[in-house]
């Protein structure tokens, strides 16, 4: 949603559906790392049910995940929302958003993400763009989420803990299609 200002000084508000914005031509060209999943997709989260350490199971959800250019064309914004069918859900519907900077200083990704669980701000995460990936940690070595496979119309997501015993380990996974607009 977008705000113009008419001549006689009243707002008015205006929605560009299927407008996912464009990267601003002073952003750091990075930008388009995270840009380039600009528009809406059709998603299957796979998560483990690991309450039964015994016997983690696997269960699916679908979600739409839309992600655009915000900041005049110098970041990057997604929103997440699904119905959860898990089998301990905590609410019928989880939403997530997030926003994501690329830093010219460092030479890496800034990102913080807030959800409808566990209600707050996430802490600062950095992410790196390499061989095709996009990979995002939050510097604790606890865990890594990845986006791979990432084509014009696809891309597949993996979220992996470092277990016990020193490997990593999905505990969810997306695939992600673009939706026709």
């Amino acid at each position: 949603m977008g705000c113009n200002q008419l001549d006689d000084g009243k707002i008015k508000l205006t929605t560009n559906l299927g407008n996912y914005g464009k990267i601003n031509p002073s952003a750091p060209k990075e930008t388009e790392q995270w840009g380039q999943l600009a528009g809406e997709w059709d998603c299957i989260s796979i998560d483990l049910d690991t309450r039964n350490k015994t016997e983690a199971k696997w269960y699916s959800n679908k979600a739409t995940w839309k992600w655009e250019y915000v900041l005049g064309g110098h970041a990057v914004l997604n929103q997440w929302w699904q119905e959860d069918t898990s089998p301990n859900p905590i609410s019928k519907e989880y939403f997530a958003t997030g926003i994501f900077i690329f830093n010219p200083k460092t030479a890496k990704w800034e990102a913080v993400v807030m959800n409808s669980r566990p209600h707050k701000i996430s802490p600062k995460f950095e992410a790196e763009y390499r061989d095709g990936k996009i990979q995002m940690h939050d510097g604790t070595g606890k865990w890594l989420v990845t986006f791979y496979d990432i084509e014009e119309n696809s891309f597949q997501w993996k979220y992996e803990i470092l277990s016990d015993n020193g490997k990593w380990e999905p505990i969810s996974k997306i695939s992600a299609r673009r939706m026709k607009v």
